[in-house]
């Protein structure tokens, strides 16, 4: 009888060489023998595996696209970072609902939520890798509306107030946590995973502050948030500290031009620092937090001419008005954003050029009004390890 070899290896090199291997055939080699299976399914294993980029589409329903994304230090002149681009999987979430949706990740979990904060729809919590989800409801805050009239009925006249969303793992408890922003309020609350209820913290130091944009960037273990003092139109970042369930605010970098009282942009995370984004005058504008939370420090990284890149004009959207989020930065200084929640493009830094990236032209189709891109982390990570019964796979 033929030897078999990689039976009697030793257990500990059979982990190293298991969590090698890409994610693709991780998966398949969960199918070889019951040991392996138990082995990739225990909460102790963990596989080095590059980011991935987590892609969403707008249809009937929620569609994801993952795609592996290599940063190797390029010798050849004729390669592009697109190349790398390797599809691992994707899934369809039913979802027979026209709200749009957007996600964001955290150390291998990704969130989708309602972009416009709509309470009626479900937080959908899934890891595209053991292809399961579950459905996450927020807590629905009723107000009364003060608003007198002369109905005869006696049921309170109020609405369901909407909500911004926050998503992150704490480094030093291994927590999960989804926070709920409740607009034109104090009072938020936290979701912490495995105890299953919703708590109530207060706004503290971010009190008055409207948040508007949905938090999905975590930097130096916080949660981000751009918001507004509506009293004094003074715009600030607001961050949650997933430790010890606090908020601190933090002014953004100073606008371009002087003299404008604000610039709106997109927050994002690069190299473990946090970036603030905009477009102005055919340029993109990107700034980072050389030390986190010292103001004084806020310099500009990247200004990018747009070299009359040809985007979709379709929506009427000005150049200056447009939102432009960063994805990544590689080792040799090249950039992958998304245009407006349409196009990513990609900024080539030996060429100083941007262009559409090639790999998804035909991903985001004009059907898809919004697009949603973040990079995660992929892990084998299930969620009946949260202690949920409602775990659905697809």
């Amino acid at each position: 009888m033929e030897r078999n070899f990689f039976r009697n290896l030793p257990s500990e090199i059979t982990t190293e060489i298991l969590s090698r291997l890409p994610l693709r055939s991780i998966a398949l080699s969960k199918c070889v023998c019951k040991r392996w299976l138990n082995l990739l399914d225990s909460d102790d294993f963990e596989f080095k595996t590059p980011p991935a980029l987590a892609l969403f589409q707008q249809m009937n329903s929620i569609r994801c696209s993952i795609f592996e994304i290599e940063d190797e230090d390029e010798t050849d002149e004729e390669k592009s970072h697109d190349l790398h681009y390797i599809p691992l999987t994707d899934f369809d979430i039913p979802y027979e609902n026209s709200e749009p949706l957007a996600g964001m990740a955290a150390n291998g979990l990704l969130l989708l939520y309602s972009r416009l904060g709509c309470p009626q729809i479900p937080l959908f919590l899934c890891n595209p890798i053991t292809r399961q989800y579950i459905e996450l409801w927020c807590p629905h805050v009723y107000i009364l509306d003060d608003d007198d009239d002369d109905d005869d009925d006696d049921d309170d006249d109020g609405v369901y107030v909407v909500f911004s969303i926050g998503f992150g793992m704490s480094k030093i408890s291994g927590q999960y946590k989804v926070v709920c922003i409740i607009v034109d309020t104090d009072s938020h609350y936290v979701y912490t995973l495995g105890i299953g209820t919703w708590r109530r913290v207060e706004a503290g130091a971010a009190s008055g502050l409207g948040i508007y944009s949905a938090g999905h960037i975590v930097c130096n273990g916080n949660i981000h948030w751009i918001g507004v003092y509506h009293s004094a139109n003074i715009l600030r970042i607001c961050a949650f500290d997933l430790e010890n369930d606090s908020f601190s605010v933090f002014s953004p970098p100073p606008p371009l031009p002087v003299g404008r009282r604000r610039l709106i942009g997109k927050l994002s995370a690069l190299r473990d620092c946090l970036c603030y984004s905009y477009t102005w005058e055919d340029e993109i504008v990107i700034w980072w937090m050389k030390e986190y939370q010292v103001e004084e420090s806020w310099t500009i990284l990247y200004k990018i001419s747009n070299n009359g890149f040809d985007f979709d004009r379709a929506s009427g959207i000005a150049w200056n008005y447009m939102f432009v989020k960063l994805i990544k930065i590689f080792k040799d200084g090249d950039v992958l954003m998304l245009l407006e929640k349409k196009q990513l493009i990609y900024y080539t830094n030996k060429t100083r050029t941007i262009q559409q990236v090639g790999m998804f032209k035909d991903a985001v189709a004009k059907d898809y009004d919004i697009v949603s891109a973040v990079i995660f982390t992929p892990s084998l990570f299930s969620l009946k390890n949260f202690g949920f019964e409602n775990v659905i796979l697809f």
